[in-house]
């Protein structure tokens, strides 16, 4: 691992603009809980990226959603009454969709999305750590690192997220999967061109030979993978970490062990784009795994109890799984993170 550190002093993107902070957890005012040194402004100020509140929808073969190719990706969640997908090719442009009662996050510079589970509500701080979204709440003023789970400046500092199970897929994959799913249309009440993608080569670029390698300073890189593959990332509450290259494991696969104490199901298919962890006791199969007949069926080995690819009860029977207290996102910025991180080798 190496530390990176140059000094980036002008980057200029989409109209935003870097500039590196000095070595110290002071910082705007504000005690931190992260080394400020790698805290940069990635756009002007506050809502620099105007996130969206409770956003538009279509049903998957309705109105304004000409813009989602079937193999485009989507983070797709149940949120207790419906089935909701959010196009990446939204959130590049929002990166914070505030819902009743919870909040999609998503940071295209470390391609992470998360489900929070939340009454506040949160906006762009326009600030990034290791490259990686910092959000802000609009309660109490409280600055969010995305990919840290947790509060590390103001009045919240130290506040564990809340997360609930999310799945990023393919457009085509969810609504076989939940055909009767909603999708958030391009009737945002913003002026933006949603069959663009706004990074340039950034998802691609895997190398320092080309322009759109990664935008800001970093403190560690790792070369066990190529900085921008996928991976599934689980984090226990004393920092350590697991994981998962999702492209290795190209078949449907359960992987189970344990990490901080808590016993963890992870659920993987490269072929279908699929990443999802759970924090059980038990130990889950797969019994079904059809996406073109819509089935996919997780069951526990102990009690017998079928879940959906959420980890929701089949039949009402027993009781929803929780999320794994994790991410999928480019491999770079969860080592930048989390430069410790165990990377889980198939035997």
């Amino acid at each position: 691992m190496k530390i990176l550190t140059s000094t980036i002093t002008l980057i200029i993107f989409s109209g935003c603009t870097a500039i590196s902070q000095s070595n110290t957890n002071s910082f705007m005012g504000l005690d931190w809980s992260i080394n400020t040194r790698f805290v940069l402004h990635g756009c002007p100020g506050k809502d620099c990226i105007p996130s969206l509140e409770k956003p538009s929808r279509s049903p998957s073969d309705g109105h304004d959603i000409d813009f989602l190719g079937d193999d485009e990706l989507v983070v797709g969640v149940w949120n207790g009454v419906g089935w909701t997908a959010y196009p990446h090719s939204v959130l590049d442009w929002h990166e914070i969709i505030n819902e009743d009662g919870y909040t999609i996050s998503y940071c295209p510079l470390t391609g992470s999305a998360l489900n929070l589970e939340t009454e506040n509500e949160f906006g762009v701080s326009g600030l990034l750590f290791n490259s990686n979204l910092i959000m802000y709440d609009r309660q109490t003023d409280s600055y969010w690192p995305q990919m840290r789970l947790q509060s590390a400046a103001g009045e919240l500092k130290g506040k564990e997220m809340s997360l609930q199970p999310l799945l990023e897929t393919t457009w085509s994959n969810w609504k076989k999967l939940f055909p009767n799913t909603k999708v958030i249309n391009s009737q945002t009440g913003h002026s933006r061109n949603y069959d663009f993608y706004p990074y340039g080569r950034y998802r691609t670029c895997n190398s320092t030979f080309c322009k759109d390698y990664i935008f800001f300073p970093i403190a560690y890189t790792d070369d066990r993978l190529k900085a921008k593959d996928r991976v599934l990332a689980i984090i226990g509450e004393d920092g350590s970490t697991k994981a998962f290259h999702i492209n290795q494991f190209k078949k449907p696969v359960i992987i189970q062990g344990d990490l901080d104490g808590q016993h963890f199901n992870v659920v993987l298919s490269g072929n279908d784009n699929i990443a999802i962890a759970f924090y059980t006791h038990e130990n889950l199969y797969i019994e079904t795994w059809d996406i073109e007949h819509g089935n996919i069926t997780l069951t526990s080995q102990t009690t017998g109890i079928k879940y959906d690819i959420l980890g929701n009860p089949k039949n009402d029977k027993g009781n929803k799984l929780s999320a794994g207290n994790g991410f999928i996102a480019y491999w770079f910025s969860v080592a930048a993170n989390y430069p410790e991180v165990e990377l889980y080798k198939q035997l």
